[in-house]
This record gives C-alpha cells, sequence and structure tokens, in this order.
C-alpha cells in the first residue's frame, strides 16, 4: 500500500475513532511505558500555567495578502504527539491560521499520534512527497540531513540562558547555516526548538561532583550515546525500557534514572529517588519541516505566509514548553518533596571535562565544524 493509499485510511480510521475517543489533560509521554504507581510525598500543590498560553495571542494577523487569483493548495502534516499535548494544539493553531490568512486558498490535513507511521516513515514520506510536513525530533533526519546530530552532543546546552539560547535558535548565522544544511538534505526548515527543555536526572543519593557519581546504577534508554555518557562518569548505564523503570528504581536494580521532567514526573519517580539534578545535560531538538520541492512550488506570497507563521507559533512552543519545564521541577520539588542538587560551574565544567571523548565522538558526526562553533560563538556572544 503506498502512502497516499495510507493517508486516506488513516483519515477514515480518525473519524470513526473521534466519534468515540476521550481525551485527558496529561502530557504526552513520549518515551512510551506505563505511569508509576505512588502516592509521593505531598505538599503545596503546584499550578499548571499551560492555560495562560495561548497560540492564537502570538499570532501578528499582519501578512500579505495572498493574490486573487493564487492556486488552492493542500497541505498535509503528520507527527507522533497525541491529541491531547501542547504540541497539537500548535498544530491546530497552524491550521486555522493558514487557511484564516489564505482565505482558504491554503487547507492543511494533520495526522496525530503516528497515524500515518512511525517517525523513520513519515520522515521517509516527506523526503518522497507523500507527506508535506512532518514535525519530530531532529535526530530523525539524520540519514538525510546528518548536522542534526549537532543537538545530540552531551551538554551542549548547558548552563546557557533559555532565552538566549532562544535567540540563537531563531535568528544569526547559526539558523542561516542550519536552514541551508536542511535545504541540502531535501527539507525546508520550518520550526526549530532545542533547549526549552532537556534530559535531566535523578538519583538515590547526593552529588556534588563526578566523583559521587561513580558506579551510579543509572537507567539510560538503549541509545549508544547515551550510554558511552555514563560510561565516561564512571557511572554505570543500565539500559532498560521505560516500562520497567518504577520497579527498578523500587528494588534496586538501578539506583538512578534520566529522562525529560514531564516523564519524571508522569511516572512518580518522586516516589523511589529523592535528588534531583536540573543538568539539562542532552537537549535533542523537535523540528518541523516540510518537503523542499513542494515548499518551492508555492507561490512567494504562500511562503512567505507560512514561514511568518510557523515564526510566530515557534515562539509559543518555546514559551509553553519552557514554561512547562519549570512547572514539572516545581511539582517534583515543592509537591513531592524531590531535593534539587545544586550544578554549580564547577560541577558542571568537571562533567564536560570527564565527558569530553563522548562529545568529541558526539562533534564528529556533525560532519560540520563550522557548525558547531557558530553556534557555541553566539551562545557565548
Amino acid at each position: 500500500m503506498n502512502m497516499k493509499k495510507l493517508i486516506s485510511l488513516a483519515l477514515s480510521c480518525a473519524m470513526i475513532l473521534s466519534l468515540t475517543a476521550c481525551g485527558n489533560d496529561g502530557q504526552t509521554n513520549q518515551s512510551g511505558g506505563n505511569q508509576g504507581g505512588g502516592s509521593g510525598s505531598q505538599g503545596n500543590a503546584v499550578q499548571s500555567p499551560a492555560e495562560n498560553f495561548k497560540p492564537e495571542d502570538y499570532l501578528s494577523g499582519n501578512y500579505t495578502a495572498l493574490p486573487a487569483d493564487g492556486p488552492s493548495i493542500t497541505l498535509t502534516i503528520g507527527h507522533a504527539m497525541q491529541e491531547t499535548t501542547d504540541s497539537h494544539k500548535m498544530m491546530l493553531a497552524l491550521k486555522s491560521a493558514l487557511e484564516q490568512y489564505s482565505g482558504g486558498k491554503i487547507s492543511v490535513t494533520i495526522y496525530p499520534n503516528s497515524q500515518i507511521g512511525s517517525d523513520a516513515e513519515m520522515i521517509a514520506s516527506c523526503v518522497a512527497g507523500d507527506v508535506d510536513i512532518v514535525y519530530q525530533s531532529g535526530s530523525t533526519h539524520n540519514t538525510f540531513v546528518p548536522e542534526t546530530n549537532l543537538f545530540d552532543i552531551p551538554f551542549l546546552l548547558s548552563g546557557y540562558d533559555k532565552d538566549k539560547i532562544y535567540d540563537v535558535l531563531t535568528e544569526g548565522e547559526f539558523r542561516d547555516l542550519y536552514n541551508q544544511a536542511n535545504e541540502d538534505g531535501g527539507f525546508v526548515l520550518l520550526m526549530l526548538r532545542a533547549g526549552a527543555d532537556g534530559m535531566d536526572f535523578t538519583a538515590n543519593r547526593s552529588a556534588a561532583s563526578v566523583a559521587d557519581l561513580k558506579g551510579l546504577k543509572i537507567r539510560t534508554a538503549q541509545v549508544e550515546a547515551r550510554m558511552a555518557l555514563w560510561d565516561a562518569l564512571d557511572a554505570n548505564p543500565t539500559p532498560m525500557a521505560f516500562s520497567e523503570l518504577y520497579m527498578a528504581l523500587q528494588n534496586g536494580t538501578v539506583e538512578g534514572q534520566e529522562n525529560n521532567l514531564s516523564n519524571t514526573l508522569n511516572s512518580a519517580v518522586y516516589d523511589v529517588n529523592k535528588y534531583l539534578f536540573r543538568t539539562n545535560h542532552s537537549t535533542p531538538s523537535l523540528e518541523m519541516t516540510m518537503n523542499k520541492d513542494k515548499f518551492y512550488a508555492m507561490p512567494q506570497e504562500y511562503q512567505d505566509l507560512l514561514t511568518q507563521i510557523c515564526k510566530e507559533l515557534s515562539r509559543y512552543d518555546w514559551d509553553v514548553c519552557a514554561a512547562m519545564d519549570d512547572y514539572y521541577f516545581d511539582c517534583l520539588t515543592k509537591e513531592h518533596g524531590m531535593t534539587a542538587c545544586e550544578i554549580s560551574d564547577a560541577f558542571l565544567s568537571e562533567l564536560k571535562e570527564k565527558a569530553a571523548p563522548v562529545i568529541d565522538s558526539a562533534k564528529a558526526s556533525v560532519g560540520s565544524d563550522s557548525l558547531y562553533d557558530t553556534l557555541v560563538s553566539e551562545l557565548n556572544s
């Protein structure tokens, strides 16, 4: 069955499921697996900031009108997130804005929740032109755009102000270089987020230096680069399925775990780990990319409308992600009693120094020293 037939089938199934589906207010657990089971230590309830962010508030409405005789264009978007997530909410806002401000000349169909395939299948379909736009982890693209490996470099964005990171990723020489790398791979980059949240870790003991991590049995995903990082830090990386994590922490099979704060909260790690380390040591990117041929086949006014709306919504995406990351941290520490261990400048420098061989190996996989050097230079300027 080719991808266009698969999309048609997925749309039919989605219409049927929409009659019976029940949503929830939770965030997507993108690592998969079960939710943890305990109640944890209870403190002051923390109010979620999610409702304070509305994507429509980020849209300027100041867009050049499309030509009256312009063509009608249909765009398809595929992603893996559930319909209850803020990411899907942003996709709906993009669809609404494009259809409204194009005067109906652009129509958008969204396929969430991996309806039309896995991330790898969707990016391949985007290259083939069967899906116009995908929204997913940038590392999924590395077969076509090796430069996306940049965001797999350990500690790449650690210690930097989040607003500074946003500015560098959205404007300036680095973004121009990264845009070109995507075009060379057959894509147009419409949105890029990295560093608003990231990978932190928890443990059953405190630590203030690399020496304190020696021998720590820490759960990681079955990803070579992540295991290599913890090996370099003299810990004991233990790959296992996310669904096995809670029980493994409870029975002592592992003593800690690395994850984003959303998954750490939703899996009730606070029941079985006391200490939280906000290292942001891994910052995988989330990218919205479009088939290059489809993008440039559109009239210039259509291209401008799409890129401007995506730029405005990327600020929404960043703001809500950063705010929710702070919210998850507050929930873990204030509501569930975890102890946040300070990541001092000296501790961070020691982590980076110890991990240098892994960092160098990850840098080599990018294939572009200038891209890395430009990013670091602009972050430090």
